[in-house]
């Protein structure tokens, strides 16, 4: 199964049953502000933290297994990461973390990775599926991304690899509610997983809904 759907996450949820995915994998926008890397999306949330807490809360409702949360601290939401981070301190059971062999330079501290809050109601603790898998990757930042002109924050498809061959099984029901471009999806369908998306652009959804169709 493969599919996408355009339209609000948090309206889609409310016709999604408890437990109906085996996996939750998403990254969604990162309250930058400055605008500077979706031509269709205005990455301003006035509450961010608001937005995450019912972000992860609907997630952990429809997800039976984890839910690998991808964000960014920056210096717009640094505290808002850390605050939402301790208010799930019951259901993270890991914490990821992505690291870029290649960050983008600036005068201050450079900021070289991002994380992976794995979370869960129903597992006390992360399996691998194989022996010595450490909770933290790397990747060059995704300068071949083919959308950056139009999408520049679009997941790494190292990225998504990584946590669905090493956390998840074929045949599994992954879902992302903010599934941009289609990558989790396109990564998840050719191990063998289902996939369910959902994208509020109009733009992003006609390419990742292309894109999980051609795999």
């Amino acid at each position: 199964m493969r599919k996408m759907v355009h339209g609000d996450c948090f309206e889609q949820f409310k016709n999604i049953q408890d437990n109906t995915f085996d996996v939750v994998l998403t990254s969604p926008p990162y309250n930058r502000k400055r605008n500077d890397k979706y031509e269709h999306h205005k990455d301003v949330t006035n509450d961010y933290f608001s937005f995450l807490q019912k972000s992860i809360k609907e997630c952990l409702r429809v997800c039976s297994g984890n839910v690998f949360f991808n964000v960014q601290k920056n210096s717009y939401n640094r505290s808002d990461v850390h605050k939402v981070m301790g208010a799930f301190a019951s259901e993270i059971i890991e914490v990821i973390v992505w690291h870029k062999s290649n960050p983008m330079p600036n005068p201050h501290v450079i900021n070289a990775y991002e994380y992976i809050l794995v979370l869960s109601e129903a597992n006390k603790s992360l399996k691998a599926n194989k022996t010595y898998t450490l909770n933290h990757f790397t990747t060059p930042v995704y300068s071949s991304n083919p959308y950056k002109k139009i999408h520049r924050a679009v997941m790494h498809p190292e990225a998504c690899a990584f946590i669905l061959q090493n956390f998840c099984s074929k045949n599994d029901y992954v879902f992302d509610p903010f599934a941009g471009t289609g990558t989790t999806g396109v990564e998840a369908i050719k191990l063998g997983m289902n996939f369910y998306g959902v994208e509020l652009s109009e733009e992003y959804f006609d390419i990742a809904s292309k894109r999980i169709s051609n795999v």
